[in-house]
């Protein structure tokens, strides 16, 4: 089977994913905008919601690129690495971010895990560019779905951990 096949058959298991992905995105900022205060002035708390819509980001963006019609599988593979290099800088940098604050609302050790596991899962989406480009598609769709999946639940359990310090950090102001 072509690759232009293949793909035409996951064209709804991504079109899922990124309306997910966008849909949770609306609600992080909704979530998060109802105590902006407390995002804003714990930095560890700012680096993790950064890092969350960072994730929802990456797995529509990356969605968006496997639904574009009559695309060759090197171009797609050259989108998905550089989407995963991006993300794993943005991480670089919101771990900084996040591990200078002395004050914590969220411990260094939880923020090291969750960005860990983003970074390995971005990493994830750049090897699969790299299937692609290599010309082996079917590894590369198969790679996909795993990192989505994983993307997607590690994205909503660092929405619950920052809904949770949130309202820990609103409760203790109190």
């Amino acid at each position: 089977m072509s690759y232009q096949a293949t793909l035409e058959s996951w064209h709804e298991f991504y079109a899922i994913l990124a309306t997910a992905a966008a849909s949770l995105v609306g609600l992080l900022f909704v979530g998060l905008s109802l105590h902006l205060r407390v995002v804003i002035t714990h930095p560890e708390v700012r680096a993790l919601a950064r890092m969350t819509l960072t994730s929802f980001g990456l797995t529509l963006v990356a969605s968006l690129f496997m639904v574009i019609p009559e695309t060759a599988p090197a171009n797609t593979g050259i989108e998905l690495l550089i989407l995963g290099i991006v993300g794993v800088l943005l991480i670089i940098r919101s771990l900084v971010s996040g591990a200078r604050t002395e004050e914590r609302a969220i411990t260094f050790l939880r923020l090291l895990l969750r960005f860990g596991l983003l970074a390995l899962n971005f990493a994830g989406v750049s090897a699969a560019g790299g299937f692609l480009l290599a010309g082996d598609y079917r590894s590369a769709l198969n790679a996909l779905v795993i990192v989505a999946i994983f993307l997607v639940v590690l994205s909503l359990r660092n929405s619950w951990d920052l809904l949770v310090s949130v309202g820990a950090a609103v409760a203790q102001r109190q």
